[in-house]
């Protein structure tokens, strides 16, 4: 599912505007509509965090829980 083109939602939103400029009627252009919970817009090219499909979900490895061998006490 493709989004329209800036240059279309800019077209619309003049429309919506009354031929004023959208972005000075701050209609278009809020960055944080946008952003994912992490601050993240899609296609950001910071590390992803899985919020956007095209991301995928993110792996994160667990710290490994050093447990004593069986049968002997801990120090």
């Amino acid at each position: 599912m493709s989004q329209p083109s800036f240059s279309a939602r800019y077209a619309a939103a003049t429309a919506e505007c009354g031929g004023r400029c959208p972005i000075e009627a701050g209609v278009l252009g809020r960055l944080a509509d946008h952003e994912c919970r992490h601050g993240r817009l899609p296609g950001d090219r910071t590390p992803p965090c899985g919020c956007w499909p095209q991301e995928g979900a993110v792996v994160r490895a667990l710290k490994r829980l050093e447990r004593p061998p069986i049968g002997r006490r801990a120090a």
